[in-house]
């Protein structure tokens, strides 16, 4: 069972990538603003997919070099995101720049960037445990953590596979940009990290489904926001 501090060093260390791949596309989106919208998206289109490409893969190496200083058992790499998917994000995030404010191509495409390239680190975890017949769990780390994040956490650790983990959500996604969750391996069912504890998860998301009286995951994460402010990045108070 990898310890509190472990699993916060494989978040410090995505978060140093993060913050790579935020430099390099800021001076990215420095050179391009004053192009025409059609230049500017298409120097997106040709420099964001190799930019995936490159870190997803530095994304997957951590996750498999910090499983490898943890636990026994033959590494499965995770995959980069499609150039089909890629690409189709970086269309949407330009269409910012047929707009009255171009700049805000920015914030899009950072967003969704930083989810690319996440990705291949955490099917590295997801991939080598179900390899090696070990769950895996959702844990949030750095603090608080989101109300949507939260209530995924309360699943315990039933992710198996990618497959399971998407199917399991209305909306097909279990990560966003900026997403601070570590997927941790776990030998046994209550092999949890330390300060990571599902059940009171669930019990939280169990007051604040019966206070949306809902099963709609965006009316739950809402109640939830206003019931548990203190737990949240994205408190609501009114």
């Amino acid at each position: 069972m990898p310890t509190r501090a472990e699993v916060e060093s494989l978040r410090t260390a995505n978060s140093q990538l993060t913050r790579l791949v935020n430099n390099e596309l800021d001076d990215l989106l420095g050179d391009i603003i004053d192009l025409s919208p059609e230049s500017a998206r298409d120097a997106l289109l040709d420099v964001v997919p190799a930019v995936v490409d490159e870190y997803g893969d530095v994304s997957a190496t951590i996750s498999a070099e910090w499983y490898e200083s943890i636990y026994d058992g033959r590494v499965e790499l995770g995959k980069t995101v499609d150039r089909r998917t890629v690409q189709e994000g970086v269309r949407y995030s330009a269409g910012h720049l047929w707009t009255a404010v171009p700049s805000a191509v920015g914030g899009s495409l950072l967003n969704q960037v930083d989810k690319w390239v996440s990705q291949p680190g955490r099917d590295t975890i997801a991939r080598t445990a179900e390899r090696n017949n070990m769950r895996w769990a959702r844990v949030p780390s750095g603090g608080k953590t989101c109300s949507f994040c939260l209530i995924l956490a309360s699943r315990d650790a039933v992710y198996l596979t990618e497959q399971t983990a998407t199917s399991r959500e209305t909306d097909g996604e279990t990560y966003h940009g900026n997403c601070r969750c570590v997927a941790v391996p776990m030998e046994s069912p209550n092999d949890y990290p330390e300060g990571y504890d599902p059940d009171e998860f669930y019990r939280i998301y169990r007051n604040a489904r019966a206070a949306s009286n809902s099963g709609w995951l965006p009316d739950i994460t809402a109640a939830l926001r206003r019931l548990r402010p203190d737990l949240v990045t994205d408190a609501v108070t009114d």
